[in-house]
């Protein structure tokens, strides 16, 4: 039986989720670092372990913003790994999936990029072009599934 990697839809969908999980480990290490920075912690026993006797009471601007543009990744990304490997398993056209799952992850890399930057409208209009290339994967898996 031939692996799935041997499928080129595949194993672009597999190369470009990899990347996507690259960058939410390093919003993971970012929102650890700007923890540390501010000694703003999630926990009553990450002050202690940290040797910080005043509990913060209210949170990180920081902090915040990177724990949000993690939390917007998990909404978006969790959904692109069932959707792409649907669509992947499609046998859809090689540019069109090349194209769907490389502007998927180059829209979610520009979106946590202006997220921690604070920038508008390039972080909605990055939404947006993932959403639309999501839907597009959707639609086309389903009507390909149905």
């Amino acid at each position: 039986m031939p692996s799935l990697l041997a499928q080129p839809a595949v194993r672009s969908f597999a190369f470009w989720y990899l990347i996507l999980v690259i960058k939410m480990l390093v919003v993971v290490v970012m929102t650890s670092l700007a923890r540390i920075r501010s000694g703003t912690f999630a926990t009553p026993e990450d002050y202690r372990f940290q040797g910080v006797e005043k509990i913060a009471t209210e949170p990180n601007p920081d902090v915040e913003r990177a724990r949000r543009a993690l939390q917007n990744d998990l909404e978006n990304i969790l959904p692109f790994f069932g959707v792409g490997l649907i669509y992947a398993l499609t046998a859809p056209s090689l540019l069109l999936a090349r194209i769907y799952f490389a502007g998927f992850a180059v829209a979610r890399i520009v979106h946590t990029v202006a997220y921690l930057r604070g920038m508008q409208p390039h972080r909605t209009i990055a939404f947006g072009v993932a959403q639309v290339l999501l839907v597009l994967m959707v639609l086309t898996a389903f009507w390909r599934v149905a």
